[in-house]
């Protein structure tokens, strides 16, 4: 497993294309530290430690040990510290361009040094890092600079007692020749590898280089080695990607929670994007005392949408539990597949991208064509769905015909709010034709009036009175046919109705919810 941590200023971003080189070889993890990359701002300065000590908080949370960690600029001090303070923590230390020379630690060379490198990186790279300086703020970078300047790598790194490999570009201006050969020297299991014609983002240009070189390193020093990651029981390849980025809030004793994971099987991605629980304002200290007692919550979109399109339904819930957006395989900005995916292959993937996010009960809350995947998912892990809510069931047995579908959905669309319609517009922009009309066929050959009986959890199915898409006699013969079924409509709302009255159909939910509850505390009868 790769562990990715960036340096002063930067984001997950800067290593998109390092991970997707050493993401085909094993598990890949990125971070977000704290004030980066759009993550809140501590109140205070956080030292090199500090650092260390939320990836190594993150890293637990994960449950990741032994892997190969890659620091890059002042990623390098961070990866170092972590590695003297948690050695079981690392299998192996990559040093990309390290910082800080302390011949030329002063402010004023390192700042003519970075200059010099924005010449001579490629444009790309200068307006990508220029991108994460503005997002992180000149406040907030001036404020780290001199814990990196101050951090004496060439000493803290001998005490490291993992194999170290140091990388830097032939051209690197700020991590020269001979400060790398060094440290290198003072590791104790230490190799310096140059990259050439690259400046200080070797690991962008040089991505290819860069990946193939860890790799050796890896196979050099194999143990707990990210080649021999098991296989995926059922899914296409055994090569398996977690990339994670954690927004990490700064209070003392809190809990680093990663807002976005991302699950790659073969050409088969799958993305969740987290919000956090959020109690209203008046709820009582006890409410939000024990984060594992809330539920979870987990949406999933329809064809052609994004989390996006439940966005706005999360953010309700999100005030009684933890919620979990998905992005299907080819939805979003995630990778679109070459062959059709059945709502069956849908369910496994959303299933292994929670059972690695360490969720072990949740309610599953599907919307339109999305509500196939959501039953499946209900019926392949019914000890992981708990309870089943479907929004705007589709597709009509009467109506599973692509241009009567089209027909309903456009005049359906028509109708609801401009808001709602941008989003589907640039979803269904980045879906494609090729893979919306895959999808499309996979949908209206799925039986869910067979489907549906089979579900033993309680299903709540939801629609808005003016849906045109999911009728009210369909969606009602739904309810009946399930095992415990019930049936709400929202007065006035379209087929959009997670959007346009999302407030309601949160309340309506966790009715469902506490009645559910309720059934299951009833003593039964003699």
């Amino acid at each position: 497993m790769f562990v990715l941590i960036h340096g002063l200023g930067m984001s997950h971003r800067y290593f998109g294309r390092l991970k997707e080189e050493l993401g085909a070889i094993g598990e890949t993890h990125v971070l977000d530290l704290p004030g980066f990359g759009g993550t809140p701002k501590p109140g205070r300065t956080l030292s090199v430690g500090d650092y260390a000590d939320v990836i190594a908080e993150a890293m637990d949370a994960a449950q990741l040990s032994s892997c190969t960690l890659i620091g890059h600029s002042m990623g390098a001090q961070f990866v170092t510290e972590l590695a003297v303070r948690r050695p079981d923590l690392a299998a192996r230390v990559v040093l990309i361009g390290p910082v800080t020379d302390p011949v030329r630690a002063p402010a004023f060379s390192h700042t003519l040094s970075l200059g010099l490198d924005m010449v001579l990186e490629r444009p790309m790279t200068t307006l990508l890092a220029a991108g994460a300086y503005a997002q992180c703020g000149l406040p907030w970078y001036f404020a780290e600079l001199p814990i990196m300047l101050e951090y004496r790598l060439d000493q803290r790194l001998p005490l490291v007692t993992r194999p170290v490999l140091v990388i830097r570009g032939t051209r690197d201006p700020i991590a020269r020749r001979d400060w790398c050969a060094r440290l290198a020297d003072a590791s104790r299991q230490g190799r310096l590898v140059e990259i050439p014609g690259q400046a200080h983002a070797a690991h962008r240009a040089g991505a290819a280089a860069v990946g193939a070189a860890i790799v050796r390193f890896v196979e050099e020093h194999p143990r707990a080695s990210a080649l021999n990651t098991p296989p995926s029981d059922g899914l296409p390849s055994p090569r398996r990607v977690t990339a994670l980025q954690y927004a990490v809030r700064a209070q003392a004793g809190s809990v680093h929670t990663p807002w976005q994971i991302s699950l790659t099987a073969g050409d088969r991605q799958a993305r969740a994007h987290l919000i956090a629980h959020r109690p209203a304002a008046d709820a009582t200290a006890e409410a939000g005392a024990n984060e594992l007692t809330v539920p979870v919550f987990v949406l999933i979109h329809g064809i052609g949408m994004s989390h996006r399109y439940l966005k706005r339904l999360g953010d309700q819930l999100s005030t009684h539990g933890r919620v979990i957006l998905l992005d299907l395989p080819g939805a979003g900005r995630t990778r679109t597949p070459t062959a059709r995916m059945p709502n069956a292959a849908k369910a496994e993937i959303i299933g292994d991208l929670l059972d690695e996010m360490g969720v072990s009960s949740c309610v599953v809350i599907g919307h339109s064509m999305g509500v196939q995947s959501a039953t499946e998912l209900a019926l392949k892990r019914p000890g992981l769905v708990s309870q089943l809510v479907l929004i705007g069931a589709a597709v009509d047995a009467n109506r599973r015909t692509v241009p009567q579908q089209a027909l309903t959905l456009a005049v359906n669309n028509a109708l609801e709010k401009r808001s709602l319609n941008a989003i589907q517009f640039t979803d269904v922009l980045r879906c494609g034709p090729r893979w919306y009309f895959a999808e499309l066929a996979v949908a209206m050959k799925y039986p869910l009036e067979e489907q549906l009986p089979l579900v033993e959890q309680p299903v709540l199915l939801m629609r808005g009175a003016r849906d045109l898409v999911a009728g009210s006699a369909w969606s009602s013969a739904l309810a009946e046919a399930a095992k415990d079924g019930e049936l709400v409509e929202v007065e006035g709302a379209f087929h959009g109705v997670h959007h346009s009255a999302a407030g309601t159909v949160a309340e309506r939910i966790m009715t469902f919810l506490a009645d559910a509850a309720d059934r299951l505390d009833e003593p039964e009868a003699a």
